[in-house]
C-alpha cells in the first residue's frame, strides 16, 4: 500500500526522550512545572523524534488540562465552601477551613494524574504508543518513529533517481 508506514519500535534515545516526558507530571507540585518540560522535550526534539516528540505534547496537553479542571473544582468547591462557612465563622477561621477543603483536591488530583503519567511511561518504554484516556486522540494519529521517518526519506530518495 502506498503512504503506509511499517510499524517499528523506537529506539532507545526516544523511549528515554518520551518517559521523561510523562514523569515530568511528577514535578507539578509547583504548579504547571511538568507542563514546561514537556513543552520544552516537544520542541527540542520535533524534528528529531516525531514519535517522541508526540508523546511529549501529548503528556503537556494532558497536564495542562488536568491543572484547568483542577482550578474548576476548586472554584466550585471553595465557592460552595465560603456559602456555607461564612456566617459563623471570622476571617482567620474561614480561610483555614476553606484550605482544609482544597487539600485534598489538590493532593488527590495530583496524585492521580501522577500515577497516570507513571502508566504512560511504563508503557511509551516498552515501546509501545501510548493515549492518555480521552484526551489522546485529540492530539491526532500516532506519529511515526525516528527510524520510520529515515526509511521513508530513504524510499523516497530511491523512488527519485
Amino acid at each position: 500500500m502506498a503512504g503506509t508506514i511499517k510499524i517499528l519500535n523506537p529506539d532507545r534515545d526516544e523511549r528515554g526522550i518520551a518517559v521523561r516526558a510523562h514523569m515530568s507530571a511528577w514535578l507539578n507540585i509547583l504548579p504547571l512545572t511538568g507542563v514546561f518540560i514537556s513543552i520544552t522535550i516537544y520542541a527540542q526534539n520535533q524534528r528529531k523524534s516525531p514519535w517522541a516528540s508526540q508523546q511529549a505534547l501529548q503528556s503537556a496537553f494532558f497536564q495542562f488540562i488536568s491543572f484547568n479542571v483542577l482550578i474548576a473544582i476548586l472554584v466550585l468547591v471553595l465557592s460552595i465552601a465560603v456559602l456555607l462557612f461564612y456566617p459563623e465563622s471570622n476571617n482567620n477561621s474561614l480561610l483555614i477551613k476553606l484550605a482544609l477543603v482544597a487539600f485534598p483536591f489538590i493532593v488527590g488530583t495530583y496524585l492521580i494524574q501522577g500515577l497516570l503519567a507513571t502508566r504512560a511511561a511504563r508503557v511509551v518504554y516498552l515501546g509501545q504508543n501510548f493515549r492518555y484516556p480521552i484526551l489522546g486522540r485529540l492530539i491526532g494519529p500516532p506519529a511515526p518513529t525516528a527510524k520510520q521517518v529515515f526509511e521513508n526519506l530513504a524510499d523516497v530518495r530511491k523512488s527519485d533517481n
